[in-house]
């Protein structure tokens, strides 16, 4: 019983506070301030979140339409690329193509070489050759010139300035 008492007693105490009294014009006006700035505020942040936001969204708009547009470009490439690639496998085979038949043309160059060389050297000989025989008939000629007029010892100078171009006649005629 005594709880409830002291319960009671409780109660009755707080009853007995003293009255609210209605707030002021002024308290009332200074709350309306605070909320009307309050409210300013808010809308305010309110604004400026939705501009950046709207400011953000149109960058990312932009920079999805960039990222379209360069991954557009990089397909582009990439088919040029598989296309220079192909073109560089065929020029590095028709270079090594090239460099065999060349290797071949430069043996066929050296053995054409070779045999004009040799032939230079026959015709060489061949010529000296004539060039020995030319000497060794015009001697003889005038010899037999000679001995047609009876002249024998203009004969015999004329086969002894002639005697070593014959040598070399019947040496290299073999």
């Amino acid at each position: 019983m005594t709880d409830v008492l002291l319960a009671e007693r409780r109660r009755a105490e707080l009853d007995t506070a003293p009255p609210r009294r209605a707030p002021s014009r002024r308290v009332r006006r200074r709350r309306r301030l605070v909320l009307v700035a309050s409210i300013a505020l808010v809308g305010a942040a309110v604004g400026i979140l939705l501009v950046d936001a709207a400011g953000t969204n149109h960058r990312y708009d932009h920079s999805r339409h960039v990222l379209a547009v360069t991954r557009g470009t990089t397909r582009v490439v990439a088919r040029d690329l598989a296309a220079a690639r192909v073109d560089l496998h065929l020029v590095t085979e028709q270079v090594g193509s090239d460099t065999t038949t060349l290797a071949q043309d430069t043996s066929q160059l050296e053995g054409a070489r070779s045999a004009l060389g040799a032939a230079q050297a026959h015709v060489s000989e061949q010529a000296s050759l004539l060039n020995s025989l030319h000497q060794c008939l015009g001697g003889v000629e005038q010899a037999l010139n000679a001995l047609a007029v009876g002249d024998k010892s203009k004969a015999a100078d004329a086969l002894k300035w002639v005697a070593t171009p014959c040598a070399a006649a019947v040496n290299a005629s073999g």
